[in-house]
């Protein structure tokens, strides 16, 4: 955390109200949540999806979600920590579109405890970038805020530069999968300003939400073409394992 956050921080706590209901709360509860709120969150621990992360069934007689079943992703693993449902929309919702950009350093320590978990080990903290002007409108880039303070926790280089979104694209509500992968058709590219290397670099990319995955093969497809070797995903909440209907 940088001197200004810890100024602002220090004369406006991020951590005493609960960042999904707004309830007064204590500095001791993770992640600034209640423990009410705590306990709704829809929490991965069950089976999932081993290429993309998704909840499944314990009944489920697939390793893959029905999403990865039917198509192939350009990263190579995702990983995701809470199912999408109210109570993650309401702190999406607030953290994107209500300026509360404090809540994505407690996101950020989510995604550090979850990657944790797992025995993955990376060069550099990708964050999914937003187009110029959308990132101008809202004041922030989500991802980028959530992947600087994951850097902090795991001592990485958070790339913040690395990849630019050179065209702005439809809104990624109401489209199919296919549709979603057209939307992203080079939308992204490395920035010439950036100076890192990528040949074999170990790739951890970061988003708020996962869907369908195109957002993050289309990011990796860009990194692959750079040379980058094993790349991951992580995001704060993932989408159901649902099939579209007939």
């Amino acid at each position: 955390m940088g001197i200004l956050e810890k100024g602002l921080e220090a004369l406006y706590p991020s951590s005493i109200y609960c960042v999904s209901c707004g309830s007064i709360i204590d500095a001791t509860r993770n992640y600034a949540l209640c423990d009410a709120c705590a306990e709704k969150l829809h929490w991965l621990g069950q089976k999932t999806c081993s290429r993309c992360g998704k909840i499944l069934n314990e009944e489920d007689r697939h390793d893959l979600c029905w999403d990865c079943r039917q198509f192939a992703h350009d990263f190579d693993r995702s990983y995701t920590c809470v199912q999408y449902g109210l109570y993650e929309r309401g702190i999406l919702m607030d953290y994107k579109y209500r300026g509360k950009s404090y809540i994505g350093r407690k996101l950020g320590d989510i995604l550090y405890d979850r990657i944790s978990l797992e025995e993955e080990v990376f060069d550099l903290i990708v964050p999914v970038p937003m187009h110029r002007k959308k990132e101008a409108k809202r004041g922030y880039n989500q991802a980028k805020i959530m992947a600087a303070q994951l850097a902090r926790r795991m001592k990485l280089p958070c790339a913040a530069g690395l990849l630019e979104r050179v065209r702005e694209t439809l809104p990624m509500k109401g489209l199919g999968a296919f549709e979603r992968h057209m939307n992203l058709e080079g939308a992204f590219r490395i920035s010439r300003q950036s100076h890192y290397e990528l040949k074999e670099k170990r790739i951890l990319l970061v988003d708020d939400i996962y869907t369908t995955g195109s957002t993050l093969d289309a990011c990796s497809k860009v990194l692959r073409q750079a040379g980058a070797g094993r790349i991951c995903g992580l995001t704060f909440a993932c989408g159901a394992n649902i099939p579209p209907k007939q």
